[in-house]
């Protein structure tokens, strides 16, 4: 009975590990186009490339921004990704 309380315990966290992961990922992508910003490339130009308003562009910048703050020191590109 101990595996199926550990497995149900696990499966009732998952939402909200899936939620980091995401933001996680979510403000990988905002460090992405703030590089590829700086760089020169238009956020109209990203939003096209990406199929994106530049609006949705403009708010993964902002959620790098946020995750920065709240995650000093937190390098996006060191941890494993799932695929």
């Amino acid at each position: 009975m101990a595996g199926v309380l550990a497995a149900f315990e696990a499966y009732q966290k998952s939402p909200k590990v899936a939620d980091q992961w995401k933001a996680r990922v979510r403000a990988r992508l905002g460090l992405e186009v703030a590089q590829e910003r700086a760089n020169g490339t238009t956020q109209d130009a990203i939003a096209e490339r990406l199929g994106r308003t530049r609006e949705q562009v403009r708010r993964y910048e902002e959620a790098y921004r946020e995750w920065t703050r709240a995650h000093p020191g937190d390098d996006l590109h060191t941890q494993d990704e799932l695929a």
